[in-house]
């Protein structure tokens, strides 16, 4: 029995998500015509100038990835399964530079007809982990982001979301 190859649309499709997941991360994948599985690994990455700044911004790293998991999963309509985050312990880059990092993966199901809202909330999550990559937190706190503010908002007794 001859296994069903996929079709030039997915085969297209896979390539488009494979460029956006280079920008801060990388997939795996695997073709179950007529459906295109895709396993996304994304990287959130912060500067930080000490280890001691690099635990005291791991909260604000965790609310991070927890806005962005929740706008991957919203922007997708639920096709995106939930991710599953993990936020180092801040880390030294071999040019003697401290850094937190954040893996958060997550899995979805593409067919040619539910591919652009996938793809439309995965390019989303993988700008902003490229933007905070090069501007770091001191940069996004300037111009708040109303999915993450709710989530460290939340955590002091009495504050209410806008």
């Amino acid at each position: 029995m001859a296994l069903a190859q996929p079709s030039p649309k997915l085969q297209a499709l896979l390539k488009d998500f494979q460029q956006i997941a280079s920008m801060s991360g990388y997939l795996n994948h695997a073709f179950d015509p007529p459906q295109l599985r895709l396993f996304f690994t994304l990287y959130g990455r912060v500067m930080v100038g000490s280890p001691e700044q690099g635990f005291a911004l791991t909260p604000q790293l965790q609310a991070w990835c927890d806005a962005v998991s929740n706008r991957l999963r919203e922007g997708s309509s639920g096709t995106i399964m939930q991710p599953q985050v993990q936020v180092s312990a801040p880390q030294i880059m071999p040019d003697g530079r401290d850094y937190l990092v954040a893996t958060v993966t997550f899995n979805t199901k593409v067919t040619e007809s539910s591919y652009l809202r996938i793809r439309t909330a995965i390019l989303a999550a993988y700008q902003d982990a490229v933007k905070m990559r090069e501007v770091g937190f001191s940069a996004l706190a300037e111009v708040p982001d109303p999915a993450i503010e709710p989530l460290i908002s939340a955590s002091d007794e009495g504050a209410t979301a806008p």
